[in-house]
């Protein structure tokens, strides 16, 4: 690629038409604008998708079953596990029902892990286990 600033004004002005001319319009922007304005569920969406992921690895199960097990197309299933579905709490309860995991208390503990400093566990232990406030006050 030739340098622009280096080039002669009658070389500079050909060209920049010739590469206004040849331009691709991508949809970066809009694209970068929707991840920015989707952040909050997307951080939670990206974390499940990976859970999800770990643990077909674990059961050697493959993404076509389990889009059978859940009754849908593979391809929703390939579009939940890229990270970028916003899954509803029944498609969640789907997905913790056929994998037998919990993806709602792990993923809350996941991401709040990075929120927090990892030597200040209690906002983490409060996220996974509502209750273990309730049950060490019980224990006193």
């Amino acid at each position: 690629m030739k340098v622009l600033w280096k080039m002669k004004t009658k070389d500079k002005d050909k060209e920049l038409q010739i590469l206004e001319a040849n331009q691709v319009d991508t949809d970066w922007r809009k694209n970068a604008e929707w991840r920015r304005a989707n952040s909050s569920w997307l951080r939670y969406s990206r974390v499940i998708a990976l859970k999800v992921l770990h643990r077909l690895d674990e059961i050697q199960m493959s993404q076509r079953r389990l889009a059978k097990e859940l009754k849908c197309s593979p391809q929703y299933v390939s579009k939940l596990l890229k990270g970028n579905a916003n899954m509803t709490l029944e498609t969640i309860a789907n997905l913790e029902k056929v994998l037998e995991i919990d993806l709602v208390k792990s993923s809350l503990a996941h991401i709040k892990r990075y929120e927090t400093s990892l030597t200040d566990t209690e906002p983490i232990q409060q996220i996974a286990e509502p209750n273990a406030q309730y049950r060490s006050a019980r224990k006193k």
